[in-house]
């Protein structure tokens, strides 16, 4: 072997072993959908999983097993398949792809990474599954904290938003109103003002709990800030709605409990109907209107 073969030799090994070392999943496949390279991740994958290499080892059809997955159910196989077929075909250099992973031990999240890459003088493809549940599992926590309120634990304005106009979108079809409802609390100030604002807090919460009590278990309760809360009912008629608010009006009108001290408060509702071409910001006008008109009913009430 002369010098310039025993350096290509030294290349070829040197590139073998980096690729056996890579924490990503990866193999490489022929212009068939063959696979013909593997690394050791590759292998303990495949043996974790279903106890053979050989179902997705060397000489196996990639193309086929994500076929075969794909009749199944399995998520993300036929796009894969689509994905890695295009890129053979010379129709894409590059394909990307998030899916889930059911394995015996827990479910983890990859990102499929696949790229053209020349195979014996001809067309294949180098792919790797990247194990991406760490950041999956950040993501998702960052994404329920900004949807939900962080002292009672409600979903906020903005899931509020998403979830109205999802179901706007279905009414659209269904021609089914949707009631929601905008309430506050009269006589918060006053305990904020009298015990401080851990009481309010403590206050607020307890409202949440028997709030939550008071709905279907198909309407989505909303803390929108302070003492306001949103209530969006699908599938609810005018004499539905207008017994939840009366509902409302009494439970928050209960006694509360907060430390040592009895805590009486009460709360103002609006409602609102959807109609054709109804938006979330009309909604919330028309029921944030109808909320101080119940005030003031209730101010003149107390009044007397």
């Amino acid at each position: 072997m002369n010098t310039t073969e025993r350096q290509r030799a030294q290349r070829l090994e040197l590139r073998s072993f980096a690729f056996d070392r890579l924490s990503a999943i990866a193999a490489v496949l022929d212009d068939s959908g063959v696979i013909i390279d593997t690394n050791e991740a590759w292998r303990l994958f495949a043996h974790l999983n279903d106890g053979s290499i050989e179902r997705t080892g060397p000489g196996v059809n990639y193309l086929d097993v994500c076929d075969r997955a794909a009749a199944s159910g399995t998520i993300g196989a036929a796009a894969t398949a689509a994905g890695l077929r295009a890129i053979l075909a010379g129709e894409h250099e590059h394909f990307d792809l998030e899916y889930p992973c059911a394995s015996p031990n827990e479910d983890r999240w990859f990102m499929l990474q696949a790229s053209a890459a020349p195979v014996d003088g001809g067309a294949g493809v180098v792919l790797f599954h990247v194990n991406m549940t760490a950041r999956k599992v950040i993501e998702e926590r960052l994404s329920a904290e900004a949807d939900h309120d962080e002292l009672t634990g409600l979903p906020n304005r903005r899931a509020a938003v998403r979830f109205v106009r999802e179901q706007l979108a279905d009414a659209e079809i269904s021609h089914a109103p949707m009631w929601v409802l905008y309430f506050d609390l009269d006589g918060f100030k006053s305990v904020n003002d009298t015990y401080g604002h851990h009481a309010g807090d403590e206050l607020l919460v307890q409202v949440a709990a028997r709030a939550r009590r008071a709905i279907r278990e198909g309407d989505l309760l909303c803390r929108f800030g302070g003492d306001e809360f949103f209530l969006a009912c699908p599938d609810l008629d005018e004499v539905g709605a207008t017994a939840l608010a009366a509902r409302l009006r009494h439970v928050m009108s209960l006694p509360f409990q907060v430390g040592a001290t009895e805590v009486v408060i009460g709360a103002s509702v609006g409602l609102a109907s959807s109609h054709a071409g109804s938006t979330i910001d009309s909604l919330l006008i028309s029921a944030d209107t109808e909320m101080y008109l119940d005030k003031s009913r209730g101010e003149r009430h107390r009044g007397r």
